[in-house]
């Protein structure tokens, strides 16, 4: 994470600067990704390592799906 860090702060910097940031859709994710990440470690301590393992078999093999072309 702290390698994206270093590459992220400056790409931010030149787009500011170049005038190429929807801010509305910029705080729209951010505030997205927040919420999300909030209810997803409550949802990951409540339930336990079981489930979530689980979920993630499910969602890989629906992309693997996706990828493959099937729908």
């Amino acid at each position: 994470m702290f390698i994206v860090l270093i590459y992220t702060i400056p790409a931010l910097l030149i787009f500011i600067f170049t005038d190429n940031v929807n801010w509305f859709f910029g705080i729209a994710l951010a505030i997205g990704n927040a919420t999300g990440a909030w209810w997803a470690a409550k949802f990951a301590v409540k339930k336990g390592e079981k489930l979530i393992k689980i979920i993630l078999v499910v969602a890989v093999f629906i992309m693997s799906l996706k990828l493959l072309g099937i729908f």
